[in-house]
């Protein structure tokens, strides 16, 4: 996968798979999202960038929390894609590619840390006028765009600490654990991360049967994280990443949730399955080696059976 060491790009370097098991290592870089800066991204239109790839679950929620937040115009968005060469690339067109000479998300690591060690991942968000990476933590910036734009509440605080819980549920056992089954490297190591998965699912459902979102009547910041995971499930994760017990659509409760959310106003224009199966397909593992990009699922997103539920 490759990696930053000491601040220099070493395509060779890779800490996620250990004895054959797949295991994501927290980002060393000390980042935060003070008071001043969450006042700053509504009132400093495009000082701020948020740094995310079509193909990451990761970055796609907070695309979706930029979209709902209503601060679209004020912070751009510039798409990190392609072959990764070194890691994620800047596409052309952004609002940071082309102004210096980055061509690599790893640089926007160098440039805050020139001895930062460890992966360039994304989405993060970049500050313009101080050069550097305020975060790359997802869940600070959601939290970021929900308290700074006008947009609705997305984390009640009577709310919070179950809305955390939750989300961190989702986390270990379905969106992080579709990665362990599709990179393991042992029989036994995808097994558990592929039981793991679909009892989530399973408890997803149950919970999904008599409401529209995971608290209620009201969507939430674990409603967005849960719903860019779902909305791969089918494209990538039932196929590439081998968790093929069930798919979405066989989830009446789920797959009503997903298509729920994917027809909400400026939903269906952050989701593009092209760069989802590219992503997948063409850059992450090795089980792969001819980079063969599977075909979309016959899927109907825009079936409205069940909907009114």
């Amino acid at each position: 996968m490759g990696m930053l060491v000491d601040g220099t790009w070493q395509s060779d370097a890779d800490r996620t798979m250990r004895a054959g098991a797949y295991r994501r290592e927290p980002s060393p870089l000390v980042t935060v999202i003070d008071g001043d800066v969450r006042r700053a991204l509504g009132a400093e239109p495009q000082r701020f960038v948020l740094v995310a790839s079509a193909s990451c679950p990761w970055s796609h929620a907070t695309v979706i929390a930029l979209v709902l937040s209503g601060l679209s115009d004020a912070v751009p968005v510039q798409n990190a894609g392609g072959p990764r060469v070194e890691g994620y690339g800047l596409l052309p067109d952004g609002p940071l590619s082309g102004s210096r000479a980055v061509r690599h998300v790893h640089q926007l690591y160098s440039m805050t840390d020139p001895a930062y060690t460890g992966r360039a991942t994304v989405p993060l968000l970049w500050d313009r006028q101080r050069d550097t990476v305020l975060s790359n933590s997802s869940a600070d910036i959601i939290l970021a765009f929900d308290v700074a734009g006008p947009g609705p509440d997305l984390r009640p605080e009577p709310l919070s600490g179950d809305i955390d819980r939750l989300t961190a549920e989702i986390f270990d056992g379905l969106a992080n654990a579709v990665y362990r089954a599709g990179m393991a490297e042992r029989q036994d190591e995808y097994d558990l991360a592929a039981d793991r998965v679909f009892a989530t699912l399973d408890r997803l459902e149950q919970r999904l049967g008599d409401q529209r979102f995971l608290f209620g009547p009201a969507l939430t910041t674990a409603d967005i994280r849960l719903f860019a995971t779902l909305v791969r499930f089918d494209t990538v994760y039932a196929t590439h990443f081998r968790c093929t017990r069930k798919r979405l659509v066989e989830y009446p409760a789920l797959w009503r949730f997903t298509r729920r959310i994917y027809r909400m106003p400026g939903i269906r224009q952050t989701v593009d399955f092209d760069q989802i199966r590219f992503g997948y397909y063409v850059n992450d593992g090795r089980h792969n080696p001819f980079q063969i990009i599977g075909q979309q699922p016959d899927i109907d997103w825009d079936s409205t059976e069940g909907l009114d539920r």
